[in-house]
């Protein structure tokens, strides 16, 4: 939740396609924790929710069954963390 000092401000990550193959997966988390949406939380400061779409590629690896989806987010991850 990103916040300024009026309160919380709406932001809604987009969604994983349903029926995603474990490779467009990881295509689309690592698309998004590179270039993730962000709010203006203060007049010219901006806030991203790239923590969001790390927290939820580490929620999806334990489920990956390909190795090679699975290595590729951790790469992603480690680049940013």
């Amino acid at each position: 939740m990103i916040e300024n000092e009026k309160g919380p401000i709406p932001i809604q990550p987009e969604r994983i396609p349903e029926r995603a193959t474990e490779s467009e997966v990881v295509l689309f988390l690592s698309r998004h924790i590179d270039n993730p949406c962000s709010a203006e939380v203060a007049p010219g400061v901006f806030k991203d929710i790239r923590g969001f779409y790390i927290r939820e590629a580490k929620r999806l690896m334990p489920t990956m069954t390909s190795e090679n989806a699975k290595r590729a987010l951790e790469l992603k991850i480690q680049e940013y963390e």
